[in-house]
């Protein structure tokens, strides 16, 4: 991955971190799916592809969406954004049709999942949107989300990319006004809520952002990730620290998952192929060694420094540090300065307050 202007990497940041090093990897020498192409992904299960972001020709960047058939419910994951990927919903749901209810899943509130999310009412059927309490805010506020760490006038450029969002269906319903319970895959416990008499699992994630949730189907056996794949280390996770220590909880928990067998097909927002057996566990494990090397170059180099230092030093050494050097596009991560206030405030070292202020372990 090239190295771009600070604008493109911001850019691309608010266009939810499509282009970061584990987006997109997985076994090397597969062709990767196109543009609205609809994968047979399994009996009864379409994947609708997405793209990556393409600034050169004012794209942004659309996630993967997902159409499974379970009994007669049409089950959607995510639905892209931009008119011209409703259309590639539209020729999916009629490859499973007839169904008589629809229930759309998001993953999570970023534009390039709930783009579309009003699609679902042009179906003809009775349809519900479900999507977790603490993406609500992003999902209707975009601008005002992403303005906090970009600034308006970029948050609202790269939004108006879309040519409009209709991210509201007419009956929407916040999952955690469901039952909780408890799912056990390959010896991997998770928390989340089982729809259409278990045949979907909705599962509790809260790493890529805080109301972040995955979906396996259990029927096909596949786990379909959102954006928890987007990289080793995530920027956003809306400013907790426990949002990248849950992203490689569920990198592992898949991992496992895949190994033993309870999981025999993985996908996610923007990895345009389909993942399974080995192939899936080494793209998993290759986001798990990321994440490890990061934290152990950044942990080095602040013990190595005392006296702290200025986050764009911090920010250059570990780009040059030697624990990195076989992290997939580790050292032309795009956007370090969001993945290492997130690492520091894990660590529990105190938040800078500008960039140049300096940074230390406390005493």
């Amino acid at each position: 991955m090239s190295r771009r202007s600070w604008i493109s990497v911001a850019a691309s940041v608010a266009c939810f971190a499509v282009l970061t090093a584990g987006a997109g990897q997985s076994a090397e020498g597969d062709p990767e799916f196109t543009f609205g192409e609809i994968v047979d992904v399994a009996p009864d299960v379409l994947l609708v592809v997405g793209r990556d972001i393409d600034l050169g020709k004012g794209e942004i960047d659309v996630a993967n969406a997902l159409l499974y058939k379970s009994g007669t419910t049409l089950v959607v994951v995510d639905t892209g954004g931009t008119a011209e990927f409703a259309g590639y919903l539209d020729a999916a749901a009629k490859r499973l049709a007839p169904f008589d209810d629809v229930v759309l899943i998001s993953t999570h509130g970023h534009a390039d999942h709930v783009g579309n999310n009003a699609w679902i009412d042009t179906l003809g059927v009775p349809a519900t949107h479900l999507i977790s309490t603490h993406d609500l805010g992003v999902m209707r506020d975009q601008v005002g989300y992403f303005s906090s760490s970009l600034g308006e006038v970029l948050a609202q450029d790269i939004v108006d990319l879309f040519g409009g969002l209709d991210t509201e269906a007419e009956t929407m319903r916040v999952i955690e006004s469901l039952p909780l319970q408890a799912l056990t895959l390959g010896g991997t416990a998770w928390s989340g809520w089982s729809l259409l008499d278990g045949d979907v699992f909705v599962l509790r994630t809260a790493g890529h952002t805080a109301g972040h949730v995955v979906v396996f189907l259990a029927g096909p056996k596949l786990l379909h990730l959102g954006d928890e794949t987007t990289s080793w280390y995530q920027a956003f996770s809306d400013g907790t620290a426990a949002g990248p220590a849950g992203n490689l909880l569920t990198l592992q928990r898949a991992a496992n998952a895949v190994a033993s067998g309870a999981v025999d097909l993985v996908t996610d927002g923007h990895t345009f192929r389909v993942l399974g057996g080995d192939d899936a566990i080494a793209f998993l494990n290759r986001l798990i060694g990321g994440a490890v090397a990061f934290d152990a170059a950044v942990t080095r180099i602040l013990n190595e420094n005392p006296g702290g230092l200025a986050v764009p030093d911090l920010v250059a050494k570990v780009v040059d540090a030697p624990e990195m050097a076989d992290v997939p596009g580790g050292p032309t991560n795009p956007y370090n300065y969001l993945q290492m206030t997130n690492k520091l405030r894990e660590l529990g070292v105190i938040r800078p307050v500008n960039p140049t202020s300096t940074t230390a372990f406390p005493d």
